[in-house]
């Protein structure tokens, strides 16, 4: 998906609903080709700090859904992620 410059929604996984599928149709229904990408903060499995100390960066916590959900919103919108060191 090409990146352009339109509006980019920073969310975590659990904001718009309970979860990342929740996420994606509550984001189709209400805002669709309102926004161009999302900002998701961390859905890694962590010890805390709401995600900010992720213990597996290759995992989506369980809470959330798992990396077809992930790729899902992909698919409808570019996508940016936090990394902490």
């Amino acid at each position: 998906m090409k990146i352009e410059n339109k509006i980019m929604l920073i969310t975590y996984s659990d904001s718009f609903g309970r979860n990342l599928k929740e996420l994606k149709e509550a984001l189709l229904r209400y805002v669709d080709n309102a926004i161009g990408g999302i900002h998701l903060l961390p859905f890694f499995p962590s010890s805390g700090d709401r995600g900010f100390a992720p213990i597996n960066y290759r995992e989506v916590d369980s809470t959330f859904g798992d990396w077809e959900d992930v790729i899902e919103l992909s698919n409808h919108y570019y996508m940016m992620y936090d990394y902490m060191i």
